[in-house]
Order: structure tokens, then C-alpha cells, then sequence
């Protein structure tokens, strides 16, 4: 709240403004258009969830459990590939924030495609329906992979480092909140039915990029003077060459890959849940509050944190937090009852914001011209990890939680171990690789 504070007691600029006045009120003027981007982006995230609504819609068209386990590869493919190979095109463009409505808005119409099929009569049992939606999903990702990595160059661009931390804190005590008024407002009727509809909650989740897609049209940025080499780019091998010639981004994609073990057992935490004595319907509705309740929880925590005392001290909180989010469902198992069953996703409030806060760590990691390669390097890093999310989903049928849960807590503990050897961007003995 104190980002909008001071840009309420911000009077008009006058003539003789100062420079410096003026890039303060800019600044602050992007900061407040950047909360309401992601106010209503997480309005209509919330109502698409990826540890409950997603797999549950997939679950209501198809038994299989690998085709849900393709859910984690589609999403960190279409967020770690896409983004690379447009990241040259990304650092030429003069005014980078243009990128920010157009591909909030494409994310917005894969859904409003897949509201019209499940309204079709008896579309959810025909065979082709699972394909269907797999492409879409693999579309939206794709988008929603550039989507992320145009926000956090704009954001490293417009937004100073030591400032980023509280507007990711105000995004989580503000549009967590919002998302939440929405989801009992709207959600609650939705999932009361059997089954669900999907169609509605699909419907307003397009309808919700869309108009998220209006507010960033208000940033204001200005071009970058370089112009653009003319040379044909070639981002696996820049990739390659940054990894090769910065051991700070060695190790971050490192880390990145052990936080993404994470997501592999996502589409499974509904499904534990759904299995226990006492389930009922409106859970997945508490869920998807809770979810989002600890991800405001922590948003705040960690953002406090990385403003005062650096992002990587943030990060090893994080870490140390999300050891407990597969552990905690396998204790709630032992108990028996669902009641408490939305302990879980307080506790996966963790694993989103870890994401975050270490796109904020790359982002001092380079110079704003590396952002969009280094972004999209480290996002990359994390899809042979979660290649084996399909496994996973083998694992759980034939064995059980306990272990794949178990395996993912262990990645986490190493995650933490690895926060202990990268480096703190603002030390003054940090020196970034050339």
C-alpha cells in the first residue's frame, strides 16, 4: 500500500520540475500500472489454477493419469522455449512495454475458445476433447511464457532493483485479496454444480486477461537508443554462450531446475485431496482461496526481505518454506480427513512466489540490454526436470504419494543448500561476468 500512497499524495508536475522529479513520478506511475496488470492477472489466474481447477477439468474428460501428467511439461515448455526464441526480437524492440497487452490479451483467447467447447452438448465426452484441450493449454503457455518474460524486462527496465520487492509484496496483498472476492463471489456457484461448470469459470478467466491486457496499454517507457544490430539472431547459442561465460547464471539455472521439481507433482495435490473421507466439491473452491492466501502470505514476507536485505536472502527463506509443501498433504493423508486438507495449499503458496523472486535474482544478475536471454535461459533450464513429470504421474498410480512427494521435498532441501553458494547482486564485492 505504500506504493499507492505516495503516488496519491503525488501532486501535478510543474514547469520547473527537476529531472529526478520527473523519473520519480514516471517510476511511480508504472509502479501503480504494473499492480493493476497483475491485480486482475491474478483475478483471472485464480480461476485457472494448475494445482486444482486444471487438473480437475482434465480429470472430468479423461482417466488417463499420464495425459495429466503432461499438464507441468506443456507449461514450463511453453514458458522456457518460446520465450528464447523471441528473446532477440524482444531486446531490439525500441519500446518493450508494447509487447506487455498484446500477449495478455492472446492469453486470454485460448480460453475463451475452450469456454465455447465445453458448453458444446457432450463435447467433455468426446475423444478428441482431451487433444483439444492440451493444444490450447500448450498455446496459452506459449504466450503466457513471453507474457512473463516481457513483465520482468519491462519491470527491470522501469521499476529500481531495491523497489521490486515491495511491488511484488503490494501485487500479493492486493490482487490475492481482490482474486478472492472473486473466486467467492463467482467460483462458489460453479463448483456447487455437478459437474462443475467449467465453461463459466473459463469464460470469465479470458474475459479477465483481456481486460488486464487494457491497463499495461498505460505504461510509460522510453525507446532505447540502440539500435538493432541487423545481425540474425540465434538465442540457443547466446544461451549457451551466457551460461559459458557467467558462473552466477551456472549456478541460478541450477537452482531454478531443483525449484522446478516442485511442479512436477501439481496436478496431484486435487487428486490426494479429492480421495480423502469428507470430500466435497466446494473444497476445490477453499483450495484455490487458500492457494492463492498463502501465495499473499509469503509475497509479502519474501518482498519485505529481498528489499532489505537482498533478494538471495529471500530466496533461502523460500526454499527452506516449500521443503514442507509435499510433506504436508502425506501427514494430512495419515490423518484421514479432508477438513484440513487446505493446510496444502497454504503451503504451495511458496513455490509461485519462489518462481518470482528468482526472475527478480536474474534480473541484478545482468545489465537490462541481457534481461530477456537471461530470463528466458534460466526458465529453460528448469524443462529437463520437468520433462519427467509424466513419470511421475506413473509413479503415483502404481506405487503411490509417499515417494515421488518425499523425492520432491529432497529436491527442495538441495535447493536451499544451493541458495547458500550463489551470489548477493548488491554486495559491493559483486562482480557481474562480461
Amino acid at each position: 500500500m505504500d506504493i499507492l500512497r505516495q503516488t496519491t499524495d503525488e501532486s501535478a508536475s510543474s514547469n520547473d520540475e527537476s529531472p529526478n522529479d520527473s523519473a520519480a513520478a514516471t517510476e511511480r506511475h508504472n509502479t501503480v500500472t504494473l499492480i493493476l496488470h497483475q491485480v486482475l492477472f491474478r483475478v483471472a489466474w485464480i480461476f485457472k489454477t494448475e494445482s486444482v481447477v486444471m487438473p480437475a477439468f482434465l480429470d472430468s474428460i479423461t482417466s488417463a493419469g499420464w495425459v495429466s501428467g503432461l499438464l507441468p511439461p506443456i507449461n514450463r515448455l511453453g514458458q522456457s522455449v518460446t520465450p528464447l526464441l523471441l528473446s532477440g526480437r524482444l531486446r531490439d524492440a525500441p519500446v518493450k512495454s508494447r509487447w506487455l497487452p498484446v500477449t495478455t490479451l492472446l492469453m486470454g483467447l485460448p480460453f475463451i475458445v475452450l469456454s465455447g467447447l465445453v458448453t458444446w452438448p457432450g463435447a467433455e465426452m468426446e475423444q478428441w476433447m482431451p487433444v483439444i484441450f492440451l493444444c490450447l493449454y500448450t498455446l496459452f503457455f506459449a504466450t503466457t511464457g513471453t507474457n512473463q518474460t516481457v513483465y520482468n524486462t519491462v519491470q527491470g527496465k522501469l521499476i529500481t532493483a531495491n523497489r521490486r520487492g515491495r511491488l511484488m509484496a503490494t501485487v500479493g496483498y492486493l490482487g490475492s485479496p481482490t482474486a478472492i472476492l472473486a473466486v467467492l463471489f463467482l467460483m462458489r456457484p460453479w463448483v456447487n454444480q455437478s459437474p462443475p461448470m467449467f465453461g463459466a469459470i473459463f469464460l470469465f478467466t479470458g474475459c479477465a486477461f483481456v481486460t488486464a491486457s487494457f491497463c499495461a496499454r498505460f505504461l510509460v517507457e522510453d525507446p532505447d537508443h540502440d539500435t538493432p544490430s541487423g545481425k540474425r539472431r540465434q538465442p540457443f547459442r547466446e544461451s549457451i554462450h551466457c551460461l559459458r561465460g557467467d558462473r552466477h547464471l551456472r549456478r541460478l539455472c541450477l537452482l531454478s531446475g531443483l525449484v522446478a521439481c516442485a511442479m512436477i507433482v501439481f496436478p496431484y495435490y486435487q487428486r490426494l485431496g479429492r480421495t480423502l473421507p469428507g470430500y466435497e466439491g466446494r473444497m476445490l473452491m477453499t483450495w484455490v482461496v487458500c492457494q492463492n492466501l498463502g501465495a499473499a502470505l509469503f509475497s509479502w514476507i519474501a518482498g519485505r526481505i529481498a528489499d532489505s536485505r537482498g533478494t538471495r536472502s529471500a530466496l533461502r527463506v523460500l526454499t527452506v518454506a516449500s521443503v514442507l509443501s509435499p510433506v504436508i498433504p502425506l501427514v494430512l493423508q495419515k490423518i484421514g480427513t479432508a477438513d484440513w486438507y487446505w493446510l496444502t495449499f497454504i503451503w504451495l503458496g511458496t513455490v509461485p512466489v519462489t518462481f518470482r523472486m528468482k526472475t527478480n535474482y536474474v534480473l541484478e544478475l545482468t545489465e537490462p540490454q541481457h534481461h530477456p536471454i537471461y530470463i528466458s535461459t534460466v526458465a529453460l533450464s528448469t524443462t529437463p526436470v520437468i520433462l519427467l513429470s509424466p513419470f511421475a504421474g506413473v509413479l503415483v498410480t502404481r506405487v503411490g504419494y509417499v515417494l515421488p512427494f518425499l523425492l520432491v521435498s529432497a529436491a527442495a532441501i538441495f535447493a536451499w543448500i544451493m541458495t547458500l553458494f550463489i551470489a548477493e547482486p548488491r554486495s559491493p564485492k559483486f562482480r557481474r561476468s562480461s
